[in-house]
């Protein structure tokens, strides 16, 4: 019976959960903040619809350990490496000053300094799942503001580890700082010896379980482990959720983790909804009410503090104050670790339950502001007041000023963002005298190349004054190669208003963004989700030898129509019949257009041989193959030749065939040779 009740429980549960989720996606609000709301509604401070909770929590906590499993296996250490100023750097500063700071605000209520430390722990904590979500959505994972806060959010999910084995000590009487010595070490030994013992045996067990075929072996043996390495952990004093984390980083080195992630992952996600429906549970809306200028004044504390706080991180990195006022109110909230933590400080009596219920109100309050705090960040660092302040603060830098060393400059290119594209556009202009200037935001990659003498600023391009200083009235062109959706859009507008004349390319991932960005003023849009289609396309058809200007004309056509017609491309059938015994060595396909030279002409007429050194050893017309064809073989429209010859004399035979006539190859050809 206990059984049936639990599986009502779970309906209700998962129904409920369902239509206010469903409600919550409607208005663009995080789902998380859904299952919260279910929490409250079903629990037993609510509607009493739940009443097995004891066994739901049981289930949460599976949830959370499978939550910090995910953690483990998605956690590197090259990606740490890569992030390292980030995440140890402004992620350490973050947290350290965010728990004394708030030691000290909590000290006058009359609360222990263990207890206040604890507070701290609670408050450093920012919600890594709804902070992704939400970047996710808007596809800014890969702009500054995302990789900032993705290098924040790991470093404090991190310290949830250190933070869980400091609570028992915390809630001991006495002196506390050889306890907490202890611990530590006693936790440092034991995760050592799992991580080096798992390490030599995770490998074999799962190279045994795949060796035998079976999808079903792998997981089940993969849970084993999770479980298993969990237990290990928890027998010595240690928690579950630690154990769970420690397989998760185990594995992640394994050559199986993507795929045990993948088959992890929709429980993990049903069982987190629990988690967070769980939490929810706790709430008591009739506390609240009692006492809502309390949690009220709390909730502006945190929002505010945090803001500062991990905004003043930010920028003291060296990031500009756009960068900071997002990450700021972006991860202005109290994380889902926090309720981890709030759970655990509960257990050893490191807060009581009136402050555990204003904790926990105030922790739920900040997530559901969470969208609305992202969504006002976007447009406050867009503020034209704001922008003076960069200007004024870049003394803080420690950067040279760009108008210094651009006022002479004219006609140059104005680089904005100086990765991978960045870097070789750059290259390539140095290579061949092409003045131009780039613009970073990257304060240490600035530092770096200047001493390698590259001609690199510190700027904001979303900042007009960045971009004047940059000299951008005078510049013929400005290349936007950077992943800020939000900032190539600011950018664009910015730059079409000071150089009307101007030439403006832009690299975007999305096709969806590609019209909006022309109507702002961009004169060419690049699409990596197309152009790399379309690169794709141009192999394929090359290998189906289809004829180079066919080809090249297909692919201008779909860039000339910004890719509307890429779905509905049209292609003559058949591409390859009869040219398969002409395939003999390097070969090019060319197809005779009303405009080419060799329209009505026989082959000696057209001398392809004498002024390329290429030969037309076939040709393809209207189905039928014409195998070296006798030099009084007249050409057509429409007709397909088959040429042979080396690189050189193929790219010559192509461009004499085309309009251009053969002056133009003639030329082209001097040129090539002087080069």
């Amino acid at each position: 019976m206990e059984s049936l009740h639990l599986l009502r429980d779970l309906l209700v549960i998962y129904g409920i959960g369902v239509a206010v989720v469903f409600v919550f996606q409607k208005l663009r609000q995080s789902a998380i903040v859904g299952y919260l709301v279910t929490g409250v509604l079903v629990g037993p401070r609510g509607f009493e619809w739940v009443s097995s909770s004891v066994e739901v929590e049981a289930l949460a906590e599976i949830g959370v350990m499978l939550l910090l499993f995910s953690l483990g296996l998605e956690f590197s250490l090259q990606k740490l490496a890569k992030m390292s100023r980030v995440v140890i750097g402004t992620g350490s500063a973050q947290v350290i000053v965010c728990v004394a700071l708030t030691v000290l605000l909590v000290g006058p209520l009359g609360i222990g300094w263990p207890q206040s430390l604890f507070w701290g722990f609670v408050m450093s904590l920012s919600s890594t799942a709804i902070v992704l979500k939400f970047l996710l959505e808007r596809a800014e994972m890969d702009s500054v503001q995302g990789r900032v806060s993705l290098g924040i959010l790991i470093f404090q999910d991190l310290c949830v580890v250190p933070m869980m084995v400091t609570l028992p000590v915390l809630s001991s009487s006495g002196d506390l700082l050889m306890p907490l010595i202890g611990a530590l070490g006693k936790a440092s030994l034991v995760v050592a010896g799992t991580l080096i013992g798992a390490r030599y045996l995770f490998p074999h067990i799962l190279n045994w379980m795949v060796s035998t075929r079976n999808k079903e072996l792998f997981i089940i043996s993969s849970m084993f482990l999770f479980f298993g390495t969990a237990w290990v952990i928890s027998w010595f004093g240690l928690s579950l959720a630690l154990g769970a984390f420690i397989a998760g980083l185990v594995l992640s080195e394994s050559e199986y983790s993507h795929q045990i992630f993948a088959d992890i992952r929709p429980f993990r996600d049903s069982l987190n909804s629990l988690f967070f429906i769980s939490v929810g549970m706790l709430v008591d809306p009739g506390f609240v009410l009692s006492q809502i200028r309390l949690i009220g004044l709390l909730i502006v504390l945190v929002i505010l503090g945090k803001s500062i706080l991990v905004g003043g991180a930010v920028f003291f990195s060296k990031y500009p104050v756009r960068i900071a006022i997002i990450v700021g109110l972006g991860l202005a909230q109290v994380g889902e670790f926090s309720f981890i933590l709030l759970k655990e400080g509960l257990k050893h009596s490191l807060v009581s339950d009136f402050w555990y219920q204003v904790l926990l109100s105030t922790s739920v309050a900040t997530m559901i502001l969470t969208p609305i705090a992202f969504t006002f960040s976007f447009q406050l660092a867009e503020k034209a007041s704001l922008q003076r302040w960069i200007r004024r603060l870049q003394w803080r830098q420690g950067l040279p000023d760009i108008a210094e060393e651009t006022s002479r400059l004219k006609d140059h290119l104005v680089i904005c963002g100086y990765g991978t594209n960045g870097r070789n556009i750059a290259r390539v202009l140095r290579r061949n005298g092409v003045p131009y200037v780039i613009l970073e935001v990257n304060a240490d990659t600035v530092r770096r190349e200047r001493e390698r003498g590259e001609t690199i600023f510190f700027g904001d391009c979303t900042n007009p004054e960045v971009l004047t200083h940059a000299g951008i009235q005078s510049a013929r062109a400005v290349v936007l190669a950077i992943s800020d959706p939000f900032s190539v859009r600011t950018a664009t507008r910015l730059a079409r208003s000071l150089n009307p004349e101007g030439f403006i390319i832009i690299r975007t991932k999305y096709l969806a963004d590609v019209d909006d960005l022309y109507d702002l003023g961009a004169s060419e849009v690049v699409t990596e989700e197309f152009e790399t289609s379309i690169e794709i396309l141009t192999r394929i058809l090359r290998i189906y030898r289809f004829p180079r200007n066919v080809i090249r004309d297909e692919v201008k056509q779909i860039r000339d129509e910004r890719y509307e017609m890429f779905r509905d491309l049209h292609l003559p059938a058949q591409p390859d019949q009869g040219f398969g015994e002409f395939v003999r060595g390097q070969t090019e396909n060319f197809k005779v257009t009303e405009s080419s030279p060799a329209l009505g002409k026989d082959i000696r007429t057209l001398g392809l041989r004498a002024r390329t050194g290429a030969s037309i050893v076939g040709v393809l017309r209207q189905g039928e193959s014409f195998a070296n064809p006798s030099a009084e073989f007249v050409i057509r429209a429409d007709d397909t030749l088959v040429l042979l010859g080396s690189t050189q004399e193929l790219e010559n035979a192509v461009h004499y065939l085309e309009k251009e006539g053969l002056s133009d190859a003639g030329s082209s050809q001097a040129r090539k040779t002087d080069s």
